[in-house]
């Protein structure tokens, strides 16, 4: 059951109880001891309910069928399309010409002008073009 049935079953229990307590107070009328407790029998009857109108209101819209085909052929692209770029050899003076070719010794990373010459190490190993 998910929770938009069971905020529509506290909402139906909530003002059916303040409908009983507001005929009662409108009659001027003490109000009596508290109703009957909710069974097992009448939380399944109320689920069931809300089950079937929820099954009906999906049921009225409609549907396009190639929808989900279209869903699964857009993620299959974008994940061949990831896998690609990943697999392309950079340039070796773009920004992701050393993704190859790590610019650190051990646990010192170097950057900026100081990795110059990974790039020459990257582009005599192949790692980038």
């Amino acid at each position: 059951m998910t929770m938009k049935m069971v905020r529509k079953l506290v909402t139906v229990a909530g003002l059916w109880l303040a409908a009983q307590a507001g005929a009662q107070a409108l009659d001027g009328a003490p109000l009596p001891e508290p109703g009957p407790q909710l069974t097992q029998s009448m939380i399944r009857d109320a689920v069931r309910a809300v089950l079937a109108e929820e099954a009906q209101v999906r049921d009225a819209q409609p549907q396009a069928a190639m929808q989900q085909v279209t869903i699964r052929a857009d993620r299959k692209y974008e994940q061949f399309s990831a896998v690609f770029a990943e697999a392309k050899v950079p340039d070796c003076l773009h920004a992701d010409g050393l993704k190859r070719q790590p610019t650190g010794i051990g646990p010192l990373a170097i950057g900026g002008v100081y990795a110059l010459p990974f790039v020459a190490i990257a582009k005599l190993r192949g790692k980038c073009n």
